[in-house]
């Protein structure tokens, strides 16, 4: 019975490549809804704020440490492994925002260990961002808009190995590492549209199709991490604003250049269609063979091996 299985399995690898292309197409290496802020403590008022502005929200919370004091309270866990090189990334009920005031913010993803084992993979990352605007206006209760909103302007780079495709505008970017150390990285540089500011509320604001931003990373590995950023992170600046990235001048109300906040939620990083799936599919005159190395099972074609999704590993 077990050869049969394993005889069953080699074949499918072969003759079933739409099924193990579409698998490979649907790995997901990184999701993250940022979940665990969401929760609730014994009372049942949620842990952290609604609001990504300071004060307090309708429960009265007006909790969102900054990453330094989620790391000393010992609740770093709540961010799911995300960290942050500058410490100003703050916690809100379901999502994160980098920056405050005056100085530059940073999120940095986990590594994507799901890619293990793999050669280097094209991966697709998908995110949402809303602008952040300062001054709100209540009517009652209820907060409306606000009277000013932040630079419209942020980046996202590749740590480790990768390199981003299909970005409208690219360019260098001051940044730090995890000691603190002065880098400098290629970043893709994003616009916010000016209607994807908050308005009433956050849960309202990513409904907003603007928001919704996708890029390619080409070549990622398993030590590859992501980082989304403010234009200037962790400096103190007077103006963010450059030739190259204005200040939006089509606002429904005033901006600011002197600071620049974003919100984040909804990441998710997918593998890529790779050329080992084509591999194993046009080899049919070659017979695999299945291998077991430490409890896990590879198949053998030529002198490639593949994994039971299709992808070659080395």
């Amino acid at each position: 019975m077990k050869k049969n299985y394993i005889k069953f399995l080699l074949s499918a690898v072969i003759i079933s490549g739409s099924l193990i292309t579409a698998q490979a197409e649907d790995l997901v290496v990184l999701e993250e809804n940022f979940d665990k802020l969401e929760a609730v403590t014994d009372a049942g008022i949620h842990k952290y704020g609604k609001n990504p502005w300071t004060g307090k929200d309708k429960e009265g919370v007006e909790y969102q440490p900054n990453y330094n004091t989620l790391v000393n309270a010992g609740y770093a866990d709540d961010l799911n492994g995300w960290s942050s090189h500058t410490t100003y990334l703050y916690s809100c009920q379901g999502f994160v925002r980098i920056s405050k005031t005056n100085y530059g913010g940073d999120l940095v993803s986990p590594k994507f260990t799901a890619l293990e084992g793999m050669e280097p993979t094209d991966v697709t990352l998908s995110w949402q961002a809303i602008g952040y605007s300062s001054r709100p206006v209540y009517e009652g209760d209820t907060y409306v808009s606000g009277e000013t909103h932040d630079y419209q302007w942020y980046a996202v780079a590749v740590l480790g190995a990768g390199k981003i495709e299909g970005a409208k505008k690219m360019g260098k970017i001051a940044y730090i590492d995890a000691e603190k150390n002065p880098l400098s990285v290629e970043a893709a540089c994003l616009e916010i549209p000016t209607d994807c500011f908050i308005t009433k509320d956050t849960l309202e604001a990513w409904g907003f199709a603007g928001t919704k931003q996708q890029l390619i990373i080409k070549g990622a590995t398993a030590e590859t991490q992501v980082a989304f950023m403010s234009v200037i992170p962790n400096i103190k600046t007077t103006a963010y604003a450059t030739t190259d990235m204005p200040i939006a001048t089509d606002a429904p109300h005033d901006t600011n250049n002197k600071v620049n906040r974003v919100i984040f939620d909804n990441i998710k990083v997918v593998a890529q269609k790779g050329s080992s799936v084509e591999d194993i599919k046009v080899a049919k005159e070659v017979k695999p063979r299945k291998v077991i190395e430490n409890g896990q099972f590879y198949i053998i074609v030529d002198d490639k091996k593949f994994n039971a999704m299709g992808v070659e590993v080395k």
